[in-house]
């Protein structure tokens, strides 16, 4: 059965539920199997609260939930600690949770450059520039990307009231409604929404090593009002390798930077 649903539904999921993003937190950082979130030990810089406490109930339910929308994957498998000659799936966040939940990047910026490392040079995206937008705006890549195929198990059977080619935007059980699949210029407005946003420092400090704001004078705003920066967290902490499916088979495609840009110069010229 597929469900419907949209990028601000699944972002305000994560916002709203504590467990919910501190799976996808910890999850980010490195694979991990159900046994070990159950069993959770201290991870720096995550609280577990009363509100999200690690009950097996809770965490099953909730790593359900976020499987059936692809924010984790299954990136192998290992022994299982207690069946006997069985074995356990290890789940990694997805590079879909990062793009659809700023909430989850502001808070695993190592785990976000990390993916878009792998993410960006995949798409034969060369330049920094984008890299650098990317990483100090996650909102900005929430509204930059787009889904360019369907995934390799595409469903059979779709929601009566929708039509065929719409299988491109079903992501495990949930079909999000409005996904791109193909690069929009942003509108000046969006743009400028995404470069108010909270920034990461990171990302911040490579802008400027690039000299974004001089080569791109559309920027150059930003270097006369800094936005609110969000520093890296105090204690810091390995990032695992990815495996290859975090980042979904090729299916999700950043927008080019000139697509990214177009909408705002020609917006402005109107």
């Amino acid at each position: 059965m597929i469900f419907l649903t949209t990028k601000e539904a699944i972002r305000q999921e994560i916002a709203q539920s504590e467990l919910r993003l501190n799976l996808l937190r910890i999850c980010a950082r490195e694979p991990r199997t159900i046994h070990d979130l159950i069993h959770a030990p201290v991870y720096p810089g995550i609280k577990i609260s009363l509100f999200s406490l690690q009950s097996e109930i809770n965490v099953s339910i909730e790593l359900g939930e976020l499987k059936s929308r692809m924010l984790l994957v299954r990136v192998g498998k290992v022994p299982d600690p207690i069946v006997p000659g069985g074995t356990t799936e290890l789940l990694r966040t997805s590079l879909l949770a990062f793009l659809l939940s700023p909430e989850l990047c502001w808070a695993e910026p190592a785990a976000y450059e990390l993916y878009l490392q792998g993410w960006l040079p995949q798409n034969g995206v060369k330049e920094q520039t984008l890299l650098a937008l990317f990483l100090t705006f996650p909102e900005l890549a929430r509204q930059a990307f787009f889904v360019a195929h369907e995934g390799p198990n595409p469903p059979e059977e779709m929601p009566a009231d929708l039509p065929e080619p719409e299988k491109i935007r079903v992501f495990g059980s949930y079909h999000i409604g409005d996904l791109p699949t193909r690069p929009e210029p942003l509108g000046l407005s969006d743009f400028l929404q995404a470069l108010r946003s909270p920034a990461l420092a990171r990302g911040w400090r490579l802008l400027g090593k690039e000299g974004v704001a001089r080569h791109l004078g559309v920027l150059g705003w930003l270097w006369t009002r800094r936005p609110r920066l969000i520093p890296a967290p105090p204690e810091a902490y390995p990032i695992a390798p990815l495996s290859g499916p975090e980042l979904l088979d090729d299916r999700i495609k950043p927008a080019p930077l000139s697509s990214i840009l177009r909408g705002k110069h020609e917006e402005r010229k109107d």
